[in-house]
């Protein structure tokens, strides 16, 4: 696997605060060269701002696809 570079708040925390409510964390984390792991400490830190929230649709679409509430998960497509 490929390492991972260092996070800079500076020039990635504009990017995280644009994207993170309407993007699933993985692929933000895979468009920026981070890990998941740095993208949600960087939010955690920032909890109490309202672009720190992911939007419903994301998050239904995300449960959807994992199978969350029980039920079979969706087979992508």
């Amino acid at each position: 696997m490929k390492s991972k570079r260092r996070f800079c708040e500076a020039t990635d925390g504009p990017v995280i605060r644009r994207w993170y409510a309407r993007m699933r964390t993985a692929d933000l984390a895979r468009k920026m060269g981070l890990t998941v792991r740095q993208i949600t400490n960087y939010v955690y830190r920032w909890n109490w701002e309202p672009w720190a929230r992911k939007l419903a649709s994301v998050l239904s679409k995300e449960n959807r696809e994992n199978g969350k509430r029980g039920g079979r998960p969706k087979k992508k497509s």
